[in-house]
């Protein structure tokens, strides 16, 4: 349990060293439905961070939890620009 406290805290702090750069992101839906999205970690809370997106004009935010960096259902990759 000790193990898994650890490693979401290296999460977070990996997390917080981002906020704000460009970023490529790809989320699994389940049923392997993959979606991939550009965007950035606008802010990062205790439990939760949050993404802004902007596909085909239009912004979203989503939320997801460091225990979804955790179990690879949010893969975070920096983008070349």
């Amino acid at each position: 349990m000790r193990e898994i406290v650890r490693q979401i805290d290296e999460v977070k702090k990996r997390v917080g060293l981002i906020i704000g750069q460009p970023l490529s992101f790809e989320i699994n839906r389940g049923r392997n439905k993959f979606v991939r999205f550009d965007g950035y970690i606008e802010s990062a809370y205790p439990a939760i961070f949050t993404i802004r997106t902007e596909e085909e004009g239009e912004e979203s935010l989503q939320s997801y939890s460091y225990n979804d960096i955790l179990t690879r259902n949010v893969r975070i990759k920096k983008t070349d620009i």
